[in-house]
């Protein structure tokens, strides 16, 4: 699994100025998407303090939310807001490091890992206006700590605090998910025995062409459960909803979190992983901090049988390898991958 290497955007705004669109970032289909409102409106709030508490009634809420739209932001939660804090700014300072400093933590071949962009894997397939930073976090005998930046100084300490207190989020939501959908919880529990995680950290540079260009294509994600902070103020994140893009407008303090394609596939459907794309800013970067969060790495992936005990398997079952070698060695397309794995009837 690897990703063909490209320019640093972060690099080429600053160089030029961002007036000049080079033609592999322009996308015109983006300019004729339809994106619903104003970005006004709100997708569903849950309250982690009330999950935590046992309370029946947001434990169906979150159901009826999975089950409707497969994204929620959640409030409430207990990753510290100093760790939350020295997150997003050790993220920033990494951004601002000289361009050469960064480039010490750039992909190597053939890995996924480090300073660069994924999901290339041709030269003239279009490219997304955005540089990142992908670590595997979880477990700790994962990482690969020459590509964990050492600027700004607290930068490792700051992610591994960030990374643990994400994890265990993740897990409690899971827990909860898999009781709703009439699951013992310790059954996803067994599937994510050493639970993989890992943490793209997405800078979107200013375009000035930005209704040209987009930050992050079109794509659901490939693991269980997503969380994403927002960095900074500037807005980008979009769902697909009744065919429209639905702006989301981050609260304060909050994850926005969704489902991916792996709890689809475990729940036969039952929970949907959504399309979402980002767009950028004519003025302004943007940065987030994504956690994915994954099963073992030995796990099998395919509907539980519990959920299939009296219905057909609508998707296949491969091993969790195979499943993620095949995710990475694909362009973004929507939900194409996902459609890939269901069982065809007829």
């Amino acid at each position: 699994m690897e990703s063909l290497s490209v320019p640093s955007v972060q690099a080429m705004v600053e160089a030029t100025g961002g007036a000049d669109v080079p033609p592999r970032y322009l996308r015109p289909e983006a300019a004729v998407d339809a994106v619903a409102g104003t970005g006004e409106a709100q997708i569903p709030i849950i309250d982690y303090g009330m999950l935590m508490l046992d309370n029946g009634e947001e434990s169906s809420r979150l159901h009826g939310v999975c089950q409707d739209w497969g994204f929620f932001q959640l409030i409430n939660h207990s990753v510290p807001g100093n760790v939350v804090e020295g997150m997003k700014s050790s993220i920033q300072q990494f951004f601002r490091l000289p361009a050469e400093t960064k480039q010490q933590f750039a992909q190597e071949r053939g890995q996924l890992e480090g300073y660069g962009q994924l999901f290339v894997v041709s030269e003239d397939q279009k490219l997304d206006w955005a540089d990142i930073l992908y670590l595997n976090t979880q477990p700790p005998e994962d990482r690969n700590i020459n590509l964990w930046p050492d600027q700004p100084d607290n930068f490792r300490s700051t992610l591994d605090k960030y990374s643990a207190a994400v994890k265990h989020i993740s897990d409690s939501l899971l827990a909860i998910m898999a009781k709703n959908l009439g699951l013992e919880p310790a059954t996803i529990a067994e599937k994510c025995g050493g639970g993989i995680q890992s943490v793209r950290m997405n800078y979107y540079p200013p375009c000035a062409q930005a209704h040209k260009v987009v930050g992050f294509s079109p794509h659901s994600d490939s693991d269980l459960l997503t969380l994403v902070l927002q960095v900074n103020h500037v807005q980008g994140l979009q769902i697909k909803r009744d065919g429209c893009w639905f702006p989301v407008k981050p609260v304060e303090g909050a994850f926005i979190v969704n489902i991916g394609d792996i709890f689809e596939i475990f729940m036969n459907g039952r929970y949907r992983s959504i399309e979402h794309r980002a767009v950028v800013d004519p003025k302004e970067e943007r940065l987030s901090i994504a956690a994915f969060h994954s099963p073992s790495i030995h796990a099998v992936i395919g509907p539980l049988k519990e959920i299939v005990e009296h219905e057909d398997e609508a998707y296949k079952t491969v091993d969790h390898e195979e499943f993620m070698r095949l995710f990475f060695s694909a362009k973004l397309e929507g939900k194409n991958f996902l459609d890939r794995m269901k069982i065809k009837s007829g």
